[in-house]
């Protein structure tokens, strides 16, 4: 028998500036579900981060440890703005889709809060369309929330756990 209450959610956040809007969707969904949440952030290697995170400003990493440091305080600031202590927060490190998959499946996470926010070129090509993967892949329902400004007002749920299950709200 299927589970249909939603107990966990997993917010998969990057440095992208519209992962605020997707921290905040994703909390919001969960209070009113009365569900747990869980930030995750997925470090890659150092040198992808400058390639795609030009917004990072003063954030200069040249180690891991210190990629490390900058996420678990990214983390750590998103769950301090959403005012939630409860929050908990989990970095890993590897592949963007397979990591918030694994995370998705040992964590027996209920339904994945993702942005999709990529249609540059390079993004796609380092990212390998992460929010795509994820879809494709998961058993897990996935709400997908639009990080461009243009696209503020959307957002896109996949009921079914995959592609074929895409609703608009």
């Amino acid at each position: 028998m299927k589970k249909e209450k939603v107990e966990k959610i997993l917010i998969a956040l990057d440095f992208h500036p519209g992962s605020e809007k997707v921290a905040e969707v994703g909390f919001a969904m969960a209070k009113s579900l009365g569900a747990e949440v869980v930030l995750l952030h997925v470090k890659v290697q150092v040198v992808n981060y400058s390639l795609i995170y030009k917004t990072m400003g003063s954030l200069k990493l040249e180690t891991v440890e210190q990629l490390g440091l900058a996420a678990e305080n990214f983390l750590k600031n998103s769950k301090h703005k959403l005012g939630e202590h409860l929050i908990k927060t989990l970095v890993k490190e590897g592949d963007f889709a397979v990591s918030i998959l694994d995370a998705a499946k040992e964590m027996a996470i209920d339904l994945i809060v993702m942005g999709s926010n990529s249609t540059r070129w390079l993004e796609e090509v380092i990212l390998g369309r992460v929010t795509n993967k994820v879809l494709q892949q998961s058993k897990i329902p996935l709400l997908i929330v639009p990080t461009r400004k243009t696209d503020r007002n959307n957002t896109f749920i996949s009921l079914a756990g995959n592609a074929k299950g895409i609703s608009t709200i």
